[in-house]
């Protein structure tokens, strides 16, 4: 089963991909959870492949956002490395499970994001 949940969230992997976002923070967690229950039939859920399309489209609309302040010399919101930052499926679901709930249920998917990105590649100025 772990196994599974590992394929399941890699899939979600953070590296950024296309444009906006479909759900809030608290649903998108909802349905990744759903679907991890499923165990290896999550493969051949509809939701698979949207949950995969929404991280991936935020991933990139967020990377994108760094490359564009990076330019015009404004300030960033998270510090790794390198401007399209990594973040692991399983990083990403703890993340979003360590916002408190009534505030993961008032966040975008992209708010969410951009706090874990923030926990984990804090800015030291």
């Amino acid at each position: 089963m772990r196994n599974v949940l590992l394929l399941i969230l890699t899939a979600l992997t953070i590296a950024p991909a296309l444009g906006a976002q479909a759900s809030g923070a608290q649903n998108f967690l909802d349905r990744a959870e759903r679907l991890k229950s499923k165990g290896p039939l999550a493969f051949f859920d509809s939701d698979y492949g949207r949950l995969k399309a929404e991280a991936t489209a935020v991933g990139k609309s967020i990377g994108d956002d760094r490359i564009a302040a990076e330019k015009a010399g404004g300030p960033i919101l998270y510090c790794s490395p390198e401007a399209r930052a990594q973040l692991g499926s399983f990083e990403f679901i703890h993340g979003l499970e360590s916002i408190p709930a009534p505030e993961r249920a008032r966040m975008t998917l992209k708010e969410a994001m951009i706090r874990v990105l923030q926990k984990k590649y804090p800015c030291r100025r």
